[in-house]
């Protein structure tokens, strides 16, 4: 594939030669031009770039980066050699400059280009509202960058396993997504396969949905199904496969079969019945009804206590005699 790519490119005519590396230059400046003002520390697979003022930051991240990333690929049942650049951008404004191609979304804390095995990290420092825990955005976006190398940039990657496998390997949960989860189970809203494979909703509600319904799709075929089955399942798609032949050969299931029985997963697991039926849930009941139980106990405790003062009162004012 790539040597075609070069032939093509040398029977351009010289000036369309020209003009396409001019370009390749004006994308790759702003990265190029504030490189020098990085420290630089390499590992086995990884080269970071960050400046001094996050070199605490960094050499937290960089003592994990070789354990965090042999997770991942074991995860994955592919790796690859090359070593991946990462970049901590001091401030949002950095973060923006030194983007290979096109700005990225301001609110974003992370972005990978598989392409040219880039990592560029917004650094925490420079989160004004809220905060950013740069191991878990270093593994989503690492993941991103393995995923795209063992597909060799084939830009057809499904959504859903794309951005579901990297919240998988960083761990990205929280109350409010199991919140929205359940919501769309008891409303039988859930977004169906085919319209998350190839870009997410653009409303903030359904995007959240979507990257949820991802998160546990990836559990099911990895926690489910079985981790040696999802290696095959990435060895024969990365390789060129069409995803229903590579399901069939590899679960026996045909694309339709696979939703339905990871719908059935989902009704299971966030129907109202486990969440009544759980330890937590007994628990919080229980611990409710202690709370209900001693306000109770303490409230007639108190209108007793008034009780024996009027009477008290009462006996004051009219003295009884034996």
């Amino acid at each position: 594939m790539q040597k075609s790519r070069i032939t093509q490119l040398a029977l351009m005519p010289k000036n369309v030669r020209c003009c396409l590396a001019i370009i390749v230059l004006l994308l790759f400046m702003p990265l190029v031009s504030s490189a020098s003002n990085y420290m630089e520390i390499s590992t086995h697979h990884f080269v970071f770039y960050f400046h001094s003022q996050d070199e605490r930051l960094m050499k937290s991240l960089i003592d994990q980066a070789e354990v965090l990333r042999r997770e991942i690929v074991e995860d994955l049942g592919i790796d690859f050699e090359e070593k991946t650049k990462v970049y901590l951008a001091p401030s949002s404004r950095e973060y923006q400059e030194i983007q290979p191609g096109k700005g990225v979304p301001s609110w974003s804390a992370g972005v990978a280009y598989p392409g040219l095995n880039l990592i560029i990290i917004k650094s925490p420092k420079a989160i004004k509202v809220g905060n950013i825990d740069l191991i878990k955005v270093f593994k989503h976006e690492f993941t991103h960058i393995a995923l795209g190398r063992a597909f060799k940039g084939n830009e057809n990657v499904p959504r859903w396993l794309d951005e579901g496998l990297a919240m998988y390997e960083s761990r990205e949960w929280n109350f409010s997504r199991t919140f929205t989860m359940t919501r769309a189970v008891l409303t039988d809203s859930l977004i169906p396969l085919s319209e998350i494979t190839h870009s997410f909703p653009k409303e903030a509600d359904r995007a959240r949905l979507a990257y949820s319904e991802s998160f546990y799709l990836i559990s099911y075929l990895i926690n489910r199904c079985g981790r040696e089955s999802f290696h095959q399942f990435i060895k024969e798609y990365s390789g060129g496969k069409r995803l229903k032949k590579v399901l069939m050969e590899v679960y026996g299931i045909r694309l339709e079969e696979l939703e339905e029985k990871w719908r059935n997963y989902l009704k299971l697991r966030f129907s109202w019945i486990p969440i009544i039926t759980s330890a937590t849930t007994l628990w919080f009941l229980i611990t409710i009804a202690f709370i209900l139980g001693y306000l109770r106990k303490k409230k007639e405790n108190r209108l007793k206590l008034e009780e024996w003062e009027r009477e008290e009162k009462v006996d004051h004012i009219n003295p009884s005699f034996h």
